[in-house]
């Protein structure tokens, strides 16, 4: 996820930054369904119990098996969430995906977003809100159906999926690409912990084995 004022957080960190449940519960209750596919996560911060990894994150747990902090033998797995592809880029979608793209790769992730749901996979990414960007103009307006806007900043989680970061200096939004034509994106705006108001139920997280 980004972040592209004065930041101090190295990119290999922002690349990985996982999503707040909260904000995940929000992005669900805007959606009006669960999501299938979490196409970008991973063990220690997936959203959705089925979900796609990058290579590198395989690569360096494989070759540094028990290496303090990096290997697999000291990484958490929740036994309900799977791997069920690497390289989301290079994967086909399912529809009702979830998408927070890591920080260098907006732009392919979105481009990939679009075309997916061109093909018949809606789903929503979680993004920074930079409109006056080119590769927001190119790929969000007039592309995506909608974007949510909320009332403030969400925070982000750390690669450990539970420490909070501090000192976001940035806003997200919610984009929702959906299969038609939109020569206009609307904007919608909302308050944070809209799922809390709805009768639906978004808020289970994925079960961790005692």
């Amino acid at each position: 996820m980004a972040i592209l004022i004065r930041s101090r957080t190295t990119v290999d960190d922002k690349n990985r930054w996982g999503t707040q449940w909260k904000c995940f519960w929000d992005a669900k209750a805007l959606y009006g369904r669960e999501f299938n596919l979490d196409v970008c996560a991973e063990p220690e911060t997936a959203k959705v119990n089925r979900f796609y990894t990058s290579l590198e994150w395989l690569e360096e747990k494989a070759g540094n098996y028990f290496k303090r902090g990096t290997g697999f033998g000291n990484t958490f797995f929740n036994p309900h969430a799977k791997i069920v592809g690497f390289d989301a880029l290079q994967q086909a979608w399912e529809p009702h995906w979830w998408c927070n793209p890591p920080f260098d790769l907006k732009e392919p992730f979105i481009a990939k977003a679009a075309a997916e749901a061109r093909a018949g996979n809606p789903g929503m990414m979680l993004l920074p809100y930079e409109p006056l960007t080119g590769w927001w103009q190119q790929g969000i307006e007039g592309v995506a159906a909608a974007v949510y806007e909320p009332d403030g900043r969400y925070n982000f989680l750390k690669t450990d999926g539970v420490t909070q970061k501090k000192g976001v200096n940035f806003g997200s939004v919610f984009v929702l690409f959906t299969p038609g034509y939109f020569p206009i994106t609307q904007r919608i705006r909302f308050k944070r912990g809209i799922a809390e108001d709805l009768t639906i139920n978004f808020r289970e997280t994925l079960e961790v084995a005692a």
